[in-house]
C-alpha cells in the first residue's frame, strides 16, 4: 500500500473502512445512501466479482458511469446485468437464501445492532418520522450478515432504539432464533465516522478500532450506554493516496456523496 500523504475525511475513513469488510465473491443486498457507494467502491478496487442487488429489482454488472443518489436512480439500468423487478432480488435472491451480505444505514442503532429508520419518539406522536423500512426489515432479517454505516452522533446511538425497524440482536443473540429468525444471522459490523464496531458473545456492539483522527474516548462519549472495548482495540488503516484517488476521482468525482450536504448534516433516506 502507498503512503498515506493525503488525509481523509471522517466521512471517507468511514467509507473505506467499511467497503474493506466485503469479500469479493459475495452476494450483496445494497440499501440506499451509503451503502450504495461503500458497495460501488469495493467493486472498484478490490471485489469486482461481488453481485450488488438492489431492492426493487436491479443487479448491477459493473459500476455506474455516474454514481446512483438512490437505488432507483436511472443511472443503474445501463449498468445492470438484470433490471427486473422487486421479486427478482428480495424475492430469489434475499427470501430464496442466497443473500451473503446485506448493506445498511439508518436514523440510529443501539447496542445490539437494531436499526430505527422509522420515528424517534412514540411511534403513534413521533417527534420525527422517517421513510421508514423499505426493504431494510427483509435484509436484517434474512442476509446471512449485516454491516451497518452510518455518521455518528450520540443521538444517533441510543442504548435502545424508539423503534425497531431493522432487528440486530434485539435483546441479545439468542433473542433473534427465539424471535424465529434463522441461526447464526444478524449484524457483522457498524461503521461510523468515529470507529469500527463488532458484536460479542452476547450480541452487543464492541469497539474493535477507531478512527485515526478520534480516541477511544471520543467514541466512549459518544454512545449512550457504557461501552464495551476490545482488548485489541487500535485505529483504523488510513486510506491510501489510491484508495482515495479512486473514491474522489472515480466512484464520486461530482461530490454527490463525499459533500453532498443532506448526507453530511445525517438526514437519513429511507430504502
Amino acid at each position: 500500500m502507498d503512503d498515506t500523504a493525503q488525509t481523509a475525511t471522517a466521512i471517507e475513513q468511514m467509507i473505506l473502512s467499511a467497503a474493506r469488510l466485503i469479500k469479493d465473491g459475495s452476494i450483496l443486498m445494497v440499501g440506499t445512501q451509503w451503502p450504495i457507494i461503500v458497495s460501488l467502491l469495493a467493486k472498484r478496487l478490490h471485489a469486482p466479482n461481488i453481485t450488488i442487488c438492489y431492492e426493487g429489482g436491479v443487479v448491477l454488472g459493473k459500476v455506474p458511469d455516474r454514481i446512483p443518489l438512490l437505488t432507483a436512480d436511472p443511472s443503474v439500468n445501463s449498468s445492470s446485468t438484470l433490471l427486473g423487478g422487486i421479486l427478482d432480488t428480495l424475492g430469489m435472491v434475499l427470501h430464496g437464501g442466497r443473500a451473503d451480505l446485506a448493506i445498511l444505514s439508518g436514523a440510529s442503532v443501539d447496542r445490539y445492532g437494531n436499526i430505527n429508520t422509522t420515528c424517534i419518539g412514540d411511534y403513534n406522536s413521533p417527534k420525527i418520522r422517517f421513510g421508514g423500512s423499505g426493504g431494510a426489515c427483509d435484509f436484517g432479517s434474512l442476509a446471512s450478515r449485516t454491516i451497518i454505516v452510518l455518521e455518528h452522533d450520540k443521538r444517533r446511538f441510543p442504548e435502545k432504539v424508539d423503534f425497531i425497524t431493522t432487528p440486530g440482536y434485539l435483546n441479545g443473540k439468542d433473542s433473534r432464533a427465539r424471535a424465529g429468525l434463522k441461526p447464526n444471522t444478524g449484524p457483522y459490523a457498524v461503521v461510523t465516522t468515529l470507529g469500527l464496531f463488532r458484536f460479542d458473545e452476547e450480541g452487543e456492539m464492541i469497539l474493535t478500532a477507531y478512527n485515526p483522527s478520534s480516541s477511544i474516548q471520543e467514541v466512549k462519549d459518544n454512545v449512550q450506554w457504557d461501552l464495551k472495548i476490545d482488548d485489541n482495540v487500535k485505529p483504523l488503516l488510513p486510506p491510501s493516496n489510491e484508495e482515495l484517488k479512486v473514491l474522489r476521482e472515480q466512484i464520486d468525482p461530482q461530490g454527490m456523496y463525499l459533500r453532498n450536504e443532506r448526507f453530511l448534516e445525517g438526514k437519513p433516506i429511507s430504502m
